[in-house]
């Protein structure tokens, strides 16, 4: 029988990679791909316009204490309706930027074994205080790191387009019991955060997930 490598061993292997992305003459970078400018770049709040029943969607990020090598940054996002007290999280990740093999910046997605206690980070940030590494856990297999990449733009503008491979990102679904790939398009600028998920069977055929070629949009919020 074939072993295959734990996913610990393969972690450790591609943060070993991570950290020596510069001693690689084609992963020397620019001082725009880094993982502190995406860092700058990702930090803030953004929401989507109201939908009919006047609810919407509210993604906020900000830096942390590294637990680790790079930037680390707590992301949270929230919906419900326009008064910001009665939105309701769904989604709570650590994310982990590291520079990224052959350029770019790897996001390493990192979950919260209590995210409850967490919650209410948007509007009291003083409790990611308390966070450390002993209340995360890694849930994405090798192969699901979002790789980022720069892309300048007139004067001081440009666009950091993230994306997940569904073909490297593969999990187990619970749900269809069977492998399924992952995928995700991002697109981050100074005004606004544009997403897309989906996912696919292994023949690469989307079985759910944002429509090809549409985009979910966030702007930011001053």
């Amino acid at each position: 029988m074939k072993l295959r490598p734990s996913f610990a061993a393969l972690f450790a292997v591609f943060l070993l990679s991570a950290c020596n992305y510069f001693s690689d003459g084609k992963g020397a970078g620019t001082e725009i791909d880094t993982p502190e400018k995406l860092a700058k770049a990702m930090t803030g709040r953004f929401a989507s316009d109201p939908d009919e029943n006047g609810n919407l969607v509210e993604d906020f990020r900000v830096p942390v204490e590294a637990m680790g090598p790079g930037e680390w940054i707590y992301f949270q996002r929230n919906q419900g309706p326009a008064t910001r007290n009665e939105r309701r999280a769904y989604r709570q990740r650590v994310l982990q930027l590291v520079p990224a093999p052959g350029g770019g910046v790897s996001q390493i997605t990192w979950s919260l074994k209590a995210p409850e206690l967490f919650a209410s980070a948007p509007r009291h940030p003083g409790v990611l205080k308390a966070l450390d590494k002993k209340a995360l856990k890694l849930t994405m297999e090798a192969g699901c790191e979002q790789r980022w990449l720069f892309e300048a733009g007139a004067g001081e503008s440009g666009t950091w387009r993230g994306r997940v491979d569904p073909v490297e990102c593969t999990i187990y679904s619970q749900r269809r019991q069977k492998r399924i790939g992952i995928g995700s398009e991002t697109r981050l600028s100074a005004n606004s955060l544009l997403e897309a998920e989906r996912g696919f069977d292994l023949n690469g055929t989307q079985l759910w997930g944002t429509p090809a070629g549409a985009f979910t949009e966030m702007k930011r919020e001053e």
